[in-house]
């Protein structure tokens, strides 16, 4: 059985061709001779300043594009801030040294990476088709429907040998000897031989509940050196940024005190990490003691007008910066349910507990992915995004996480 073109063949095409686009081609818009002649000069420095800035912003693209995203939209809300970053940052660089360059081509290249890095990305994911020997057969009709992935049956793909990108094998099922020995030819081949639950992972974003087995909770369990690691970035940062959310918060808490009688915080028992209860602190957005249930409606009497807003803007979520600093909460991680809500859920759905291996977060996978839930089946998906974090969870992924809850927020998508 033939093996398809690797993967790392198409991410050197992706990162020549876009090198010749973002850096090449605009020198001659800004070079007054040919470059590296004679002295190091401005337009030297350019060039390899524009090239640095590519490279880093290619790679943290590449990085974040592993993880499942369908949209144009969605591309750019990750690159372009990172591709605004590492600009600048080169560029005040440059300014702190005191070197001479073109902002013309600095600046410009950044637009370009940004187009490329997006618009590449996005016709990877529409026109690059991958071919996937699938086995057993009846494994088929349960593979997710994506454009980019063609599901094949084994049996076929081995008598008319056509290449594949990778063997997908339903591990879990007792397969026939013929067809063992079968993808150990085609493992040393050099085919990939990936299992079910793996790709159905990769390629959704969501860790099946079905066929979860204790053996795998292991997995699920982070290490302790990005725990570490990201809780001090988490409290380093947070701190940072103080000084631009406490103006923030005073506006919000003015607006909701003077629309409607009450408190200006809405405080809420949840459960975080481990099963601990912790109080939530939250701007209040609905009148002050609305009976109702514990859940909220797509069109809900008791939201106040400014508590709309901040709902959809998610801007009533502000004051866990007080959760965060204490340790009771992260910026990224399982959204925390509500005390009379989490008991039901973890005696209704298989594993919903696991959720407590990390802090709660204030935005996360699920979110992002899903949005509001709280019906069973619902419930059951957020968990299954939720178990893809815990699996995958990395600095990386927490970046991704956060970039495109800026999008949400933006489109005001997903908020009740």
């Amino acid at each position: 059985m033939p093996s398809a073109p690797q993967r790392f063949l198409e991410a050197w095409i992706d990162a020549s061709l876009g090198f010749v686009f973002c850096v090449v081609l605009p020198i001659p818009l800004y070079a007054t001779a040919g470059p590296f002649a004679k002295n190091f000069g401005a337009a030297e420095l350019t060039i390899v300043a524009t090239a640095v800035a590519y490279g880093i912003v290619w790679y943290c693209g590449r990085r974040l594009d592993a993880f499942p995203r369908t949209t144009l939209q969605g591309n750019m809300g990750y690159v372009a801030p990172i591709a605004v970053l590492t600009y600048a940052l080169v560029a005040a660089l440059l300014l702190l040294l005191r070197l001479d360059y073109s902002r013309f081509q600095l600046f410009g290249s950044g637009i370009l990476t940004m187009l490329w890095m997006a618009v590449a990305a996005q016709l990877r994911a529409r026109y690059l088709i991958r071919n996937y020997a699938v086995i057993p057969k009846t494994s088929i009709a349960a593979m997710p429907e994506l454009h980019a992935c063609r599901w094949l049956d084994f049996d076929e793909v081995q008598r008319r040998q056509t290449r594949v990108d990778a063997i997908v094998a339903d591990l879990s099922t007792d397969l026939p000897e013929i067809q063992l020995e079968a993808l150990a030819d085609a493992a040393i081949a050099g085919v990939p031989v990936l299992d079910r639950r793996y790709i159905v992972e990769s390629l959704t974003g969501r860790t099946p509940l079905g066929g979860l087995t204790p053996n795998e909770f292991g997995a699920l369990l982070p290490s302790r050196q990005y725990l570490v690691v990201r809780r001090l970035v988490e409290v380093v940062l947070t701190v940072a940024v103080l000084p631009l959310l406490l103006p923030i918060l005073a506006v919000v808490a003015a607006f909701v005190r003077y629309d409607s009688p009450g408190p200006v915080f809405f405080i809420q028992s949840r459960v975080g990490r481990r099963g601990r209860v912790f109080r939530m602190i939250k701007f209040r957005t609905m009148h002050h003691g609305a009976q109702g249930p514990s859940f909220t409606a797509a069109v809900d009497p008791r939201v106040t007008r400014v508590g709309g807003f901040l709902r959809r803007c998610r801007l009533d979520e502000l004051p866990q910066v007080i959760n965060i600093l204490r340790g009771e909460m992260s910026w990224v991680g399982p959204r925390p349910e509500a005390l009379s809500l989490e008991k039901g859920y973890v005696r209704d759905i298989q594993h919903f507990a696991l959720r407590g291996i990390v802090r709660p977060g204030v935005t996360g996978w699920a979110q992002i992915n899903q949005g509001y839930a709280h019906d069973p089946d619902a419930m059951r998906s957020k968990l299954e995004y939720d178990l893809y974090y815990l699996k995958h969870c990395s600095l990386w992924l927490d970046l991704v996480i956060i970039l495109r809850t800026f999008a949400v927020v933006f489109r005001g998508t997903g908020a009740r």
